[in-house]
């Protein structure tokens, strides 16, 4: 996932869930799960091999130094090998 940068924002939050790769992508950002806090404009995921299969969903956004944050981006998903 690459993210743009923007010296403003400093931390960039990426939130996942996975689901069947038949189900649709949950839109909500409160469906995913944290993954991690990254201040590098790119990001490379690791995935379990229970993971295999499925399809993977991401949303990032960037948070400031004081904690403001920015808006979601849009969701980016990911076929899981089997």
């Amino acid at each position: 996932m690459n993210t743009t940068s923007n010296r403003r924002w400093t931390l960039s939050v990426i939130v996942r869930s996975y689901h069947a790769a038949d189900a649709p992508a949950p839109t909500d950002p409160a469906a995913l799960t944290f993954l991690t806090m990254t201040t590098k404009p790119s990001f490379r995921a690791e995935y379990a091999k229970a993971a295999g299969g499925k399809t993977a969903v991401y949303m990032a956004r960037w948070v400031n130094t004081r904690g403001e944050k920015g808006p979601w981006s849009e969701i980016a998903t990911a076929a899981v090998a089997a």
